[in-house]
């Protein structure tokens, strides 16, 4: 429930700041470009990020409280 809060607050941050919105927009650009430049190096790089992120994940949510 928390992430709905924190995903409209800050989509709605990004509606009413064309600045904010602008940097960010070219941050992913960039982004996109840097990956096509390196790629196939940087998506395996980006999946292997995205597992070690998912265990991190699985393993918080796997703790008892």
């Amino acid at each position: 429930m928390t992430m709905f809060g924190l995903v409209g607050l800050g989509g709605g941050f990004l509606w009413i700041s064309p600045p904010l919105r602008e940097s960010l927009m070219q941050a992913c650009d960039h982004g996109q470009l840097w990956m096509q430049q390196n790629q196939p190096y940087s998506y395996v790089g980006l999946g292997v990020v995205a597992i070690v992120a998912l265990g991190m994940y699985m393993y918080r949510c796997a703790q008892p409280r």
